[in-house]
């Protein structure tokens, strides 16, 4: 038989022939592009007649980036100081991989390490200031061959088997059990850290401490977080915690899986990851057929993942590695194919789909008291955003990603920074474009700091320059690597969506990882990078759109910094999708606490703590309560100060146009009427002059 579209089928860790692609669904295979060239839908090269010449343009830095090579111009140089970017959402490629994998199997000190006292820890452990963490790592050294001898003493293996009846005393029998505290702890620092050593993760840090969880192993953490897309603040404990306890082969293993599973996810058109398949008591969440079947929310991430691990044969370390090398020199596009998944019967090449964004617990009260310090704000549900299809007469939550709102933000007004509530407006909106690599636009209100990024170099030494990683294209922009675009609508007497104004907020993509389930937004919905980029994408493929391409900008904006001015301009917004039926979003209102139920609208003042007050930007002090409410306040007399004579006119002083009696003058009469004298100016006696 003659196949139209001929690709390699793998089954099971081997080449299993070849299939026809252009059958590849309806024969329940699924198509898999393995190529180095390799990218989410929303950076993919245009195909029709009408569409091509429109390729994003940031489209060759993502592939350069993806390779892990850093360019000669400002992507390099940030890529270059992120090194992993698979946690910011752009995947390495397979050659990539294969490279760091190589590099991980040539490490003798690899086997040599020592996982037990990771594997075996449960706690937490951070980095602390203070001589506190020294203390218990001296108190450890000394203790250690005490309880040795008391082991030895006792006839048995470990310390853990010493019983109370083998103590000597009260004494011996406290420092044991101190050490059975500190020596979990102080054993899996230096685990880690023998790990991160052996890895090259403290090259360039300088001398660290064994056992110390100093500076430097906290900041060689975070870059192995980094390397292995682990949400972490560079401390041993959750997440980083699992993959420690892993060997370095593993690791390595568990990239290649989740890359080639996201790749599959894409591929498949999917978004389920199983964050909605049950309700809060554990049971199964479920739906409707249209023949009255209850049928459970499925978790297709993980179904995907089963299938590439089968296809592939990649359930060891070393069965990866082995498939790696089989692949040889991997080329731009190579398309394979693989068993496919069953998709729910909601499944279309359109599907009506809609976003619904649970604000989670707002608080409008004013964040800071009278003395400036933080108020209780406590949040327990906090933001989610989910993505739902309409089968069947019902909704179906397909997915839930955590997201941000709005909250009190910095704005620089009158030419000082105050706080502003940046709210998320309630109620039913619509997306109509999808930018991919789109471009920020700073507001007039966004203090001159923020859009200047801090370099050093030899020559130069310490300067400021345009930061153009935020305004993006970026995978660093304030907007990441995609963004939607929320607008007013309305209805016309035929039913269709007429799209109105843009309030400004959008659902995008972000590079600032760690704050999405702590922090607050300008108003915007942010989303992990690869969570916008997978999600986008999904809705691309499933609503019909035009590509629009690169949209023309024309931007110049000149601003001054700590008496120094700064251009900023560009050209070219981001990459755009118009979709034909705009997709209705809808944020709730969540939970509002507090006692202020309404968004305070004023903009308030930061607290000076040099001067311990609410300043305004003339200089007055105010008091600011809960309901923003601002109260002023009598600044103390500075009597150190030097006193300044006030400035007479026409207008204050009466005797200004008057001639002044010569004898006046002579004689030392005071030639200011006390009516000049301002209000709140003291009145210093002066001593006659001998």
């Amino acid at each position: 038989m003659v196949l139209e579209a001929p690709v390699a089928f793998w089954k099971e860790g081997k080449l299993e022939g070849q299939v026809d692609a252009a059958k590849a669904d309806e024969e329940g295979n699924l198509l898999l592009n393995l190529g180095e060239e390799w990218t989410p839908y929303i950076l993919t090269e245009a195909t029709s007649d009408q569409e091509l010449g429109k390729t994003s343009e940031y489209r060759s830095t993502y592939l350069a980036l993806a390779r892990g090579e850093f360019p000669k111009d400002r992507h390099g140089y940030r890529a270059e100081k992120d090194q992993y970017l698979e946690l910011y959402g752009i995947l390495p490629t397979l050659t990539l991989l294969r490279e760091r994998f190589r590099e991980v199997r040539a490490l003798q000190c690899a086997e040599e390490l020592n996982l037990v006292p990771l594997q075996e820890f449960e706690g937490f452990l951070a980095y602390e200031k203070g001589r506190r963490p020294a203390r218990r790592l001296a108190r450890y050294e000394l203790l250690k061959p005490q309880m040795a001898a008391i082991v030895a003493r006792a006839e048995v293996e470990s310390l853990d088997q010493v019983a109370r009846l083998h103590a000597v005393d009260d004494e011996e029998w406290e420092k044991v059990e101190e050490y059975r505290t500190l020596a979990p702890e102080i054993e899996a620092i230096a685990a880690a850290q023998a790990r991160l050593e052996c890895e090259g993760f403290f090259a360039g840090r300088g001398e660290y401490t064994p056992g110390l969880f100093d500076w430097r192993t906290h900041e060689a953490l975070a870059e192995f977080e980094r390397r292995h897309r682990v949400y972490g603040w560079g401390f041993i404990g959750d997440d980083t915690l699992a993959v420690l306890q892993t060997s370095p082969q593993e690791t390595e293993q568990e990239a290649v899986i989740r890359v080639l599973t996201e790749r599959a996810v894409h591929a498949a058109e999917v978004i389920e990851d199983g964050s909605t398949s049950t309700l809060r008591d554990g049971e199964p969440r479920t739906y409707k057929a249209e023949d009255g079947t209850e049928l459970q929310i499925p978790n297709l991430e993980a179904e995907l993942r089963e299938r590439v691990v089968a296809a592939f044969g990649l359930q060891t370390a070393e069965s990866t590695f082995a498939w790696l090398e089989s692949l040889g020199e991997i080329p731009a596009q190579q398309v394979v194919a693989v068993q496919g998944i069953e998709l729910p019967p909601y499944y279309a090449d359109v599907m009506e789909l809609s976003i619904s964004t649970d604000r989670g617990d707002v608080w409008y009260e004013f964040p800071y008291d009278e003395e400036g310090k933080a108020r209780s704000q406590p949040v327990s549900r906090r933001p989610r955003l989910t993505v739902l299809v309409h089968y069947n007469d019902q909704k179906i939550p397909l997915a839930r990603f955590g997201t941000t709102v709005g909250g009190w933000r910095g704005e620089f007004i009158e030419g000082q920074v105050m706080w502003k509530y940046k709210g998320s407006p309630v109620g039913k909106r619509v997306w109509s474009r999808i930018s991919a690599a789109p471009i920020w636009v700073p507001p007039e209100s966004t203090p001159p700091r923020v859009m200047l990024n801090k370099r050093r170099d030899r020559r130069r030494g310490e300067y400021f320059e345009v930061d153009y990683h935020t305004t993006g294209p970026s995978y660093a922009s304030a907007y990441g690597l995609v963004a939607a675009y929320h607008r007013k609508y309305y209805r016309s007497p035929d039913g269709k969506i007429q799209v109105g104004g843009d309030e400004g907020i959008r659902t995008h993509g972000s590079v600032d990882y760690m704050s999405l389930m702590r922090r607050h937004s300008h108003g915007c919905h942010r989303m992990h990078n690869h969570i916008a980029v997978r999600l986008m994408s999904f809705v691309l493929e499933h609503r019909p759109h035009t590509r629009y391409g690169q949209q023309p900008m024309v931007y110049r904006r000149e601003f001054e910094f700590e008496e120094e001015l700064y251009v900023m301009e560009f050209d070219k917004g981001g990459y755009n999708f118009v979709l034909e039926e705009p997709l209705v979003v809808e944020v709730l209102p969540g939970r509002v606490r507090g006692q202020v139920k309404e968004p305070i609208e004023v903009a308030l003042p930061r607290f000076d703590r040099e001067v311990g007050a609410y300043v305004m930007p003339d200089g007055a002090w105010v008091t600011v309560d809960r309901y923003g409410i601002m109260t002023p306040r009598i600044k103390p007399f500075d009597f150190d100060a030097p006193l300044e004579a006030p400035e007479l006119t026409a207008d204050t002083d009466p005797m200004a146009t008057a001639e002044i009696a010569p004898a006046a003058v002579e004689s030392g009469m005071p030639t200011t009427p006390p009516a000049a004298i301002p209000v709140n100016t003291a009145v210093v006696p002066t001593t006659p002059t001998p």
